[in-house]
């Protein structure tokens, strides 16, 4: 009879190790999993500038501005008003983003929005302070 009650008793605890196991695995894995998915539901960060010059000024530096830098435009659509950029370098990885340049009103004023699509190890204001640096350089030459 003692030995039944013992292989009862150790058989519950082997059940209930694997349950805490099986719970501490499913917490483990949503953690892991749940910060993903909020990352993904995340909208992607943005800068934006308003400059006083036109829209085909504003396109035609944005594009000017990206290559002085020594990045890469690498598509363009002017009806969409998107400008796409890729750079990289060994310390930063990959970086590309959309520029959008968009006509605020019938003044010469048109709004640069930057898009991060993906960023390595730089930060995105001191690539948003290098590009709205140089496009407003590229600018100033235009008047």
């Amino acid at each position: 009879m003692r030995r039944n009650e013992y292989r009862q008793s150790r058989n519950r605890a082997g059940m209930a190790i694997i349950k805490l196991a099986l719970i501490m695995l499913v917490a483990l894995m949503a953690a892991f999993v749940l910060p993903v998915a909020q990352a993904k539901d995340k909208p992607p960060e943005q800068f934006t500038q308003v400059y006083r010059h036109t829209y085909d000024e504003v396109f035609q530096a944005a594009q000017d501005s990206i290559e002085r830098l020594g990045w890469f435009v690498t598509g363009t659509d002017k009806v969409k008003g998107i400008v796409s950029c890729r750079f990289s370098n060994p310390a930063t990885s990959n970086i590309t983003f959309d520029l959008h340049v968009e006509t605020v009103n019938q003044e010469p004023e048109t709004r640069v929005t930057i898009v991060f699509i993906k960023t390595g190890r730089t930060s995105k204001d001191s690539i948003w302070h290098d590009l709205s640096t140089e496009l407003q350089k590229v600018l100033s030459t235009y008047r």
